[in-house]
Parts: structure tokens; C-alpha cells; sequence
């Protein structure tokens, strides 16, 4: 297994909620190397991480998790009109409200982010009142 696929695949168990132990055993046995080298995937990812995720800055970060949030609608709309079951489609009207909060939280981030740099920028400079 190449550097990117095993990493990517750290990125994938860590998502899903595995100790940073278990994803070292796990993926020992699958990559077919030393569990000393995916320790060191794990002190080295503020390296690695960003550029594989392609996150630069953190206006990217947001349009990816927003693109995320709305693929989690879209499934959950598709849940809601296919199913039959009375508790899944709560359970996908819940999902589809949920995702509505984040992603509405998520739109006015760049905004706050915009005014926390203005003010870190007013900071350095002494000048706290326009």
C-alpha cells in the first residue's frame, strides 16, 4: 500500500471513531508495514493532512464541509421519500433538519472568521476603536 492510499485510509478509521491503537494494528496488517511508521503518520499529519484533504485555508475547509453537509441532505432526502417506515423517515426529517442548522452555521463562518482577522489585525496595530 502506497504513502497517500495509507494515510488516507488513517484519515477514513479516524473518522469512524477507532483509537489511534487499534487504526495502528489494523492498518499495520493491511499496509504491510511497521506500526512504528504509522505512529509517525500520526506525529507528522499537520504536515501531510492538510495538503492530502487539499484544505489550504480555512475558507476551503468550509466550502468542503458544507459540500459534505449537502450530500448528507441529499441522502437523507432520499431516505425520507423512499422509505416506507414511518421511523426512518423521522429519523431522515431529524438528519435534514440537523444538517439545515449546520449548514447555516457553517455559511456565516467565513463572515465571523473575516471579522476575527480585522480585529487580530486592529490588535497588532493598538487600534481597537474606528
Amino acid at each position: 500500500m502506497e504513502v497517500v492510499s495509507r494515510r488516507l485510509e488513517l484519515l477514513k478509521l479516524e473518522g469512524l471513531g477507532l483509537s489511534q491503537a487499534e487504526i495502528v494494528r489494523q492498518l499495520s496488517e493491511k499496509a504491510g508495514c511497521a506500526q512504528r511508521t504509522l505512529y509517525n503518520d500520526f506525529e507528522t499529519r499537520a504536515s501531510w493532512q492538510p495538503i492530502l484533504q487539499c484544505v489550504m485555508k480555512p475558507e476551503d475547509l468550509v466550502l468542503k464541509i458544507m459540500n459534505r453537509y449537502d450530500q448528507i441532505y441529499r441522502q437523507a432526502g432520499t431516505v425520507l421519500l423512499s422509505s416506507s417506515n414511518p421511523l426512518a423517515q423521522l429519523g431522515a426529517l431529524n438528519i435534514m433538519l440537523k444538517v439545515n442548522s449546520m449548514l447555516f452555521e457553517s455559511a456565516v463562518l467565513p463572515e465571523m472568521l473575516g471579522r476575527l482577522n480585522d480585529l487580530e489585525d486592529r490588535a497588532r496595530k493598538g487600534v481597537f476603536v474606528k
